[in-house]
């Protein structure tokens, strides 16, 4: 009867749907039914399934965590209702946003996958290459169009190489994933010099005609062999943006590595050819590519335009932390009158009370647009100045007007041992230590609120820990005979146009020693900087790794297990530590 009924809701959303999705998600629910009548085996599925954004979840069979794309992180009201929706279907109420502009949604039933995809794509929404070897979905600065900085909006530049790549023959089967990001300010909030393609935007003036164009990065990436791309030229102008960019893909599919998925990402062929073979090689490749051409290939007009709001009434403004939810959380945008306003997300979660009544919000407040930063909160754009003050008051008891956006508290984590099959320890658990700590310690100030804290749960950095001030990933050691969660501490690490600075690795600390490590790191920057002057990441690399060992040294022991057995498990864990559960990873399935 189930069955019946999944099949009926998913025929209602089939009959709705442009073509190309009807046909691949009718495609994915005969591989559902292959796979359930043993026509296709496990690993044949997970190679389809993977294709189409659908990835397992630890210690469970047929379950899923599905990947929904969010190119260039804009949403509307319309589409995050359709997530509140499936989330409170599928996923617990949590929808999951990732440092790819993604949302993740969990436990997903396989036989209902096929279901979720087509209402996801009945509000323009897709899985289709959010996960496996393609093209992964083209992130943008959260600020594009808005930020009074940026030399021209990147919008639609990123807009026409989503649609360029979504289902284009040439990047169905790559050697490994590949991730491209777009960026239009001074200040890289993208972090173009981590990706496959960076493309930063780049005006050339010829004849008295400003030409439009950006400088692109190629070969960046983190992972357990963290690179900083290379520019590929000096300018390369919106006419050749697309054939450039696939003439980089072709390359990467003809000489990216397939016999080792640990060698197959592109910055190892950029590495192996050295940077010049690499560049003729992409450009002989462009040669042989007509150009593609795209409506606002020569357009720097901005892509949004005032929403139309209607009567909002003026409020008091508020006691409490609302001045410093000013400072942190709200930014003037370029356009006069307006601000851009911050979510701060607690690890990237947003509930499916918070996602429908946020959609309200949205309505009346910005035109019903809102959009994911890499950093894992959403950012509402258009918000009239004169309305900033309301629009906290509806946001607070909503649990969506935390101040800190983007500082200290506002830790970065990837899901980790919670849903990972890679996941070694708890990279959740540890984020909401730390915050909770400091919070409880009263751990504030304005020389170290600046400091980024970023944690994965694995070496591959989905958490961006290389790129840290301070940066964990997970692992375990034996203490005492007894396994115990670990996380490997990095300090340093940051990124910026053209440069990506990796965290040096400096010792292993037992996951819960880290909370008070961590203060106790701040407390000698505190003392023994050179200036009030000097940021922490100066300081950081300044005083040197042997510092940091020998003041950090006693934070690697443990008491007896018989004294402290709490101090042998991972954070949010009431069981003995294990690596149970463990298997081998999707990310390059």
């Amino acid at each position: 009867m189930a069955d019946n009924l999944a099949d009926k809701r998913l025929d209602e959303f089939l009959r709705e749907l442009p073509e190309a999705n009807q046909e691949e998600i009718a495609q994915f629910k005969r591989l559902v039914e292959q796979y359930f009548l043993g026509e296709l085996s496990p690993d044949e599925f997970k190679s389809r399934r993977l294709h189409m954004g659908t990835y397992g979840i630890r210690g469970v069979k047929d379950l899923h965590m599905m990947r929904i794309k969010i190119p260039q992180g804009k949403l509307n009201a319309e589409q995050l209702e359709c997530l509140a929706d499936l989330a409170h279907t599928y996923s617990k109420e949590i929808g999951h946003l990732t440092t790819r502009q993604d949302m993740q949604l969990y436990w997903i039933p396989t036989r209902e996958a096929a279901v979720a995809m087509a209402k996801a794509a009945s509000v323009g929404l897709t899985t289709r290459e959010a996960c496996g070897n393609s093209v992964r979905n083209v992130t943008a600065c959260h600020l594009a169009g808005v930020s009074p900085t940026e030399l021209f909006d990147v919008t639609k530049h990123a807009e026409a190489a989503t649609r360029h790549f979504l289902r284009n023959p040439a990047s169905q089967k790559l050697p490994r994933k590949f991730k491209i990001a777009f960026e239009g300010c001074p200040t890289d909030h993208a972090k173009t010099a981590i990706h496959d393609i960076g493309a930063v935007a780049a005006i050339r003036e010829e004849g008295g005609q400003r030409i439009l164009g950006f400088r692109v990065y190629v070969g960046g990436g983190l992972g357990a062999a963290p690179m900083q791309a290379i520019l590929l030229e000096p300018f390369t102008p919106t006419t050749e943006l697309l054939r450039t960019c696939e003439a980089i893909v072709r390359v990467h599919d003809r000489l990216g590595d397939r016999k080792n998925k640990a060698t197959a990402r592109i910055k190892f062929v950029v590495k192996r050819l050295g940077p010049d073979a690499f560049r003729q090689e992409v450009f002989a490749e462009r040669d042989k590519l007509p150009q593609y051409p795209y409506p606002d290939m020569h357009s720097s007009a901005d892509s949004e335009q005032p929403p139309t709001t209607g009567q909002i009434p003026s409020v008091a403004k508020p006691n409490g932390v609302y001045a410093r939810w000013m400072l942190t959380n709200v930014t003037g945008q370029k356009q006069a009158g307006f601000s851009a306003v911050t979510i701060k997300l607690r690890l990237g979660d947003i509930t499916t009370p918070q996602m429908r009544a946020l959609a309200q919000i949205l309505r009346r407040y910005s035109g019903g647009r809102v959009r994911i930063a890499i950093d894992q909160n959403l950012v509402i754009p258009w918000v009239r100045n004169e309305h900033v003050t309301a629009l906290y008051t509806e946001l607070l008891p909503l649990g969506l007007a935390e101040p800190e956006s983007g500082k200290l508290l506002d830790v970065t984590s990837c899901p980790g041992a919670e849903t990972c099959q890679l996941g070694i320890s708890a990279s959740r658990g540890l984020s909401r230590a730390l915050e909770a700590r400091f919070k409880e310690v009263g751990l504030s100030g304005s020389d170290i609120e600046d400091v980024r804290i970023k944690v994965s749960g694995c070496p591959n950095s989905c958490g961006q820990h290389h790129i840290a001030d301070i940066g964990f990933f997970g692992g375990a050691r034996k203490v005492h005979d007894r396994l115990v969660p670990h996380f490997q501490l990095m300090l340093g690490g940051m990124t910026d146009e053209g440069v990506a600075k990796f965290g040096q690795p400096i010792l292993k600390l037992p996951a819960r020693r880290i909370p008070e490590a961590v203060i106790q790191m701040l407390a000698l920057y505190r003392k023994d900087r050179q200036s009030k002057a000097e940021s922490f990441r100066t300081f950081a690399g300044r005083v040197g790794v042997d510092y940091w060992k020998q003041a950090l040294t006693p934070f690697e022991t443990l008491p007896a297990y018989d004294q402290s057995p709490e101090s042998y498990r991972d954070w949010g864990a009431e069981t003995e530590f294990s690596l149970g559960g463990m298997g081998p990873g999707e990310c390059a399935a």
